[in-house]
């Protein structure tokens, strides 16, 4: 009888945990801005932006992503392009665009020095080549819609923005990749708090690898991407970098103004989740913990509701209830849609898979094959700089 009283308190704690969850999490988003509600005053000189992005590999995307960056009407604009050791014909598609249009700027890489994740090593090629007063780094199969530049460029100029993170709209066919999808994101708004991001007294930062616009001058200021050249979380760390170095930063809901197209299906996602959930972890064990106790609260509601009197029962449908809304919160507000995210149950259980695989993984072959190229775990480990 008292081990069972135990398991029914202990059931209930983990219940009654989704209400301070569901308290911070809805501050957060309260917290988030919407790039594409606000309107800031044009600047009296709109300066010179340079996008860059890496690519590689990416023949089938990247045509359509540069066609939706040159539609901007951004009036000083230019786009590196960098096409980092592709073998599909990436190269074609983007010296095809820059021929049409002298504001795309092509540089390959050949070879991806040691010490280096690849991606790392193209930005900070296109780094050098870029010219302009601001730099946007995105990646090779996100779409902007018109005017989202110079939005962007404005409001950091109005309110002395040195970098501003752009969480694109993420949009995919799979239900199953919509539910793990809106499980991942109710975790990084719980992690990442915009009020902390903007705060300058405050360690907390944030990136997108989809659309980080960066002041040129306080970029300088920074140690470069030479300080997280084996970062797998590039995105994450570029945040940390520019906190650390003191640049003012800010962290917004990119819907309406950006998107990027998710994995097709189950086996894209954890062959994904293969870079960053196998690498970003201090140590397998305590990942492993790590993703125990988060399934032990995710799934505490259903047992509650099934193993428990009159008092448990109630106790699990006000916190399945709660977890209903939040997990589909995100989803409905970076998206529109809301449906899938009612699958958060198994979308729990996917991203939970795909991570656990993915970090024993890479642990079983001693690092990470990422688009072609072995990085060792030891080489990452020393020279990360983002820890989940």
């Amino acid at each position: 009888m008292g081990d069972l009283l135990i398991i029914r308190v202990l059931l209930a704690a983990l219940c009654v945990l989704w209400a301070p969850v569901a308290l911070v999490y809805f501050s957060h988003l309260r917290a988030m801005r919407s790039l594409a509600k606000l309107d800031p005053p044009s600047p009296g000189h709109w300066p010179r932006v340079s996008v860059v992005i890496a690519a590689r590999d990416e023949a089938l995307a990247i045509g359509a992503a540069l066609r939706s960056w040159i539609a901007d009407d951004y009036p000083d604009l230019e786009v590196v392009v960098v096409d980092d050791r592709s073998t599909d014909g990436t190269g074609g598609v983007v010296g095809e665009a820059a021929a049409g249009d002298p504001r795309i700027t092509p540089l390959r890489v050949e070879k991806l020095p040691d010490g280096w994740l690849g991606k790392v090593h193209a930005l900070a090629r296109g780094v050098e080549r870029a010219t302009g007063d601001w730099l946007l780094f995105s990646d090779a199969d996100v779409h902007v819609r018109p005017g989202v530049v110079g939005r962007a460029v404005a409001l950091c100029e109005s309110e002395g923005i040195d970098f501003l993170a752009v969480i694109p709209e993420f949009t995919s066919t799979s239900v199953a990749v919509n539910a793990a999808f809106s499980v991942f994101m109710r975790l990084y708004l719980l992690a990442f708090s915009p009020r902390s991001v903007r705060d300058p007294q405050s360690k907390v930062s944030m990136g997108s690898g989809g659309f980080d616009l960066v002041r040129k001058s306080a970029f300088g200021a920074s140690p470069g991407f030479e300080w997280m050249r084996m970062d797998t979380g590039d995105d994450t760390a570029l945040g940390i970098m520019m906190k650390r170095s003191g640049a003012r930063c800010e962290g917004m809901d990119g819907r309406g103004c950006a998107s990027v197209a998710l994995y097709g299906g189950l086996r894209e996602l954890f062959r994904g989740l293969e870079k960053n959930g196998g690498t970003t972890a201090g140590h397998p064990w305590l990942l492993t913990l790590g993703v125990g106790v988060l399934l032990a609260v995710e799934y505490a509601p259903f047992a509650a509701l099934v193993a428990g009197p009159a008092w448990l029962r109630l106790v699990g449908a006000a916190a399945l209830a709660t977890s209903a809304v939040v997990g589909s919160k995100w989803l409905h507000t970076s998206s529109g849609r809301w449906v899938s995210a009612l699958c958060w149950p198994a979308g729990s259980a996917l991203l939970a898979a795909g991570t656990l695989r993915a970090t024993w993984l890479a642990r079983f072959r001693g690092g990470v094959w990422w688009r072609g190229s072995f990085y060792p775990l030891a080489d990452i480990q020393t020279g990360r700089r983002f820890l989940a």
